[in-house]
């Protein structure tokens, strides 16, 4: 079987792009589709095929790629997957999707989640990205891009979910039925340390849909230790509203993330998330979590067995929860062993299977 892998684009390292890195690692001979790599923010990506859209000219830095937005249907025409190519598994949650195929060529989508900007999640980004004054303007262009996205959806032939609310959505927006594969953890890669004296928020962006407000809030009033994981355009506001008790700690490598994570004493997700990787990756180290009962939460922490689910995204519902978990008793072991329902080799194998199957039964 000859297949091809897509990508939205490489520029900073969140949990869709840690897939996209294992189902490179599965097929690592399989050439890569992607919008742009930006090297200075990402990385290298040594080893890789990668082919890359027109828009690898435009400056990318400093979160510029948003700007571009109205390009990326052209752009993803204009990627041209070649017809010898027997599937193309890509790892989207916008355009990629879209890039140009052979009739034969079998199409599997790995969705993260149908584009939020142009569908549940417009008006949020219209208050959150946009200026008021241009709100009419990128509104037009929303509407034309939602033409594009679901002309773009309706030449897949296989949809699979990263999580159960996904997969509503995915039937929701694209009319489409998908199969549920939640997101490889590396369980082993993590382990539990002796605890510390300190909560974790792991936002990784600190933009405000992630909701890193509430943590620091309501750390504010519980006054335990609260160290914040990530960095971004929120980073200032949030430094402002924090009392001493919390610390920002911006970027941190890959090992410094498991070595907080294995010492914390709770994780904090505040996040409407369509999966929450770091949620398993907690528990995975032996740490319990405290996450806000949407998204794809729910899936990975099991109210008073994982951590606790918070129904109200307020600081005060999230401080009450912190306290309620410092009063309980988590086994480390037993979370790990939760961890489990998640790990790689699992997500490998169906994924494989899938793809297969996919290629066998042809074109939609």
């Amino acid at each position: 079987m000859n297949l091809a892998l897509a990508h939205e684009y490489f520029a900073a390292r969140g949990g869709a792009e840690r897939v996209a890195e294992v189902l490179h690692g599965m097929w690592p001979s399989a050439p890569v589709y992607t919008f742009f790599h930006d090297r200075s923010a990402y990385g290298d990506l040594e080893g890789w095929d990668l082919h890359t859209s027109f828009l690898r000219q435009f400056p990318l830095g400093g979160g510029a790629h948003r700007l571009l937005l109205p390009l990326y249907p052209r752009a993803a025409r204009g990627l041209r997957v070649p017809p010898r190519a027997d599937v193309l598994l890509s790892s989207t949650s916008a355009f990629i999707k879209g890039v140009s195929l052979a009739d034969r060529t079998v199409h599997v989508a790995y969705c993260h989640s149908p584009t939020r900007y142009l569908w549940d999640w417009s008006e949020r980004y219209l208050d959150e990205e946009v200026p008021a004054v241009l709100h009419a303007v990128v509104r037009e262009i929303l509407r034309r891009l939602r033409q594009d996205d679901l002309a773009f959806a309706g030449r897949v032939d296989r949809w699979v979910a990263n999580s159960r609310v996904v997969a509503e959505r995915i039937a929701r927006y694209y009319h489409a039925q998908s199969e549920v594969v939640n997101p490889p953890i590396d369980v082993d890669e993590f382990t539990p340390a002796d605890r510390g004296d300190f909560w974790v928020c792991m936002p990784s962006r600190l933009v405000a849909y992630k909701r890193a407000d509430v943590a620091v809030r309501a750390f504010n009033e519980v006054g335990l230790r609260l160290i914040v994981v990530g960095d971004g355009r929120e980073r200032a506001t949030l430094e402002r509203i924090a009392r001493e008790n919390v610390t920002f700690a911006g970027r941190v490598t890959r090992a410094t993330l498991r070595e907080l994570l294995g010492s914390a004493r709770g994780l904090i997700f505040p996040t409407e998330d369509d999966f929450g990787m770091v949620c398993a990756e907690a528990l995975a180290s032996g740490t319990p979590v405290v996450a806000l009962a949407r998204g794809g939460a729910p899936e990975i922490v099991r109210h008073g067995v994982d951590g606790l689910l918070v129904e109200e995204d307020t600081p005060e519902a999230f401080a009450a929860a912190v306290r309620e978990a410092e009063r309980a008793s988590f086994d480390p072991e037993r979370l790990r062993e939760s961890a489990r329902r998640f790990d790689r080799p699992a997500f490998e194998q169906r994924v494989r299977a899938i793809v297969h199957e996919a290629s066998r039964r042809g074109r939609r």
